[in-house]
């Protein structure tokens, strides 16, 4: 059952390679909605609603192309952001309708941007709660 486990694992990184070259491209020449929007995401910055505190209950078929999206983004030559594994991860699970939320804080004087996926309203990060919502700050 092992081996199955890997040869999965091993096929859902394959499926991420591509996604993820269109992802650093479109983050390259084209601005976050469009991007979002050519990856099956949806970006939602203007929504004042802080991101619930329960994680959502997740299909076990989203396993492996979850893990396979953190694998592939943690060795990406230009960088291992939340921005990237969000699109990525948006991407592979678009069946479930995911939003890519943004949110900012102060920490030690210092400013600190992160993105998230929500999906039915909850975070699937559980630290976005430390965050205020960008479309929050207008």
């Amino acid at each position: 059952m092992r081996w199955r486990r890997r040869a999965r694992l091993a096929w859902e990184v394959l499926r991420a390679l591509a996604p993820m070259v269109r992802i650093e491209l479109g983050l390259r020449r084209s601005d976050l909605r469009e991007t979002c929007r050519r990856l099956g995401v949806r970006c939602d910055l203007t929504s004042t609603e802080p991101p619930s505190d329960e994680l959502p209950v997740l299909p076990r078929w989203s396993r492996a192309p979850i893990r396979a999206s953190y694998l592939v983004v943690s060795r990406w030559p230009a960088g291992d952001t939340c921005l990237r594994q969000c699109l990525l991860i948006g991407h592979r699970l678009r069946d479930l309708e995911p939003v890519l939320r943004i949110g900012v804080r102060r920490a030690d004087g210092r400013f600190a941007a992160h993105s998230w996926l929500e999906i039915d309203g909850k975070a699937l990060d559980p630290t976005a709660a430390r965050y205020a919502v960008l479309g929050s700050a207008g």
